[in-house]
């Protein structure tokens, strides 16, 4: 009788220790400078939400249009607050959030201005890169790799900028990688059907430029 109580307290210990364990990793993570998935959205929309969601956070777009980034056909919303949210033309879902507005704040009270020690101390430490002119710190979302949170600085004293969640390509080699991954996102809209966001518009290729398709750095000026 002893030992049958003893082992079940043994269990029931042990059971404890792990759900107290996993609880633990998002805190530890934080403490250490890590990037969380809670940092992948913004007013609850992230990548892969739908055109429902997004008129629920944000309203309806004041301005719209189509570009083409590493190859992914994607229409773009402008919103009121300086947030931009672009929808993959082939699914019909986000897959790109740029903030511009001063005052939204992530995690930790990031927000525009912050420095790069403070960046760094929330998010872990990284060398900042430059992509096509700008620069950037880069962080993977732990929960899918082609997920990044792109934090735009300044090149001089390193103040933020602008942010951006994004499930764009951040360079050619994952754009090999995604079209193998996730093909669908590189079919214009004609090759699957057409969808359609709150303006009720089908999308209009007719005056995409083939030739100069807009680069992902480029976005944030």
């Amino acid at each position: 009788m002893k030992q049958n109580l003893f082992q079940t307290g043994a269990v029931m210990a042990l059971a404890f220790l792990l759900v107290m364990v996993t609880a633990a990793q998002p805190a530890r993570a934080a403490a250490e400078g890590k990037p969380l998935p809670s940092d992948f959205v913004c007013h609850t929309v992230g990548i892969g939400d739908d055109d429902g969601k997004v008129i629920a956070a944000f309203g309806a777009p004041r301005y719209e249009r189509t570009v083409r980034i590493q190859g992914i056909l994607v229409k773009e919303c402008d919103f009121d607050g300086d947030f931009t949210i672009g929808f993959a033309a082939s699914t019909g879902k986000v897959i790109d959030i740029t903030i511009r507005n001063k005052n939204f704040e992530l995690r930790r009270g990031i927000r525009y201005g912050a420095t790069s020690a403070w960046i760094q101390d929330t998010y872990g430490r990284s060398k900042r890169r430059n992509i096509d002119g700008n620069m950037f710190y880069l962080y993977a979302n732990p929960a899918d790799r082609f997920q990044h949170l792109m934090l735009q600085v300044d090149s001089g004293d390193g103040h933020l900028m602008v942010m951006r969640i994004t499930g764009l390509p951040i360079d050619e080699m994952q754009m090999q990688e995604m079209m193998k991954a996730k093909p669908d996102l590189f079919r214009d809209p004609e090759e699957k059907g057409t969808w359609f966001i709150p303006s009720e518009k089908e999308i209009d290729l007719s005056g995409m430029p083939e030739s100069k398709p807009v680069r992902l750095g480029g976005l944030t000026e």
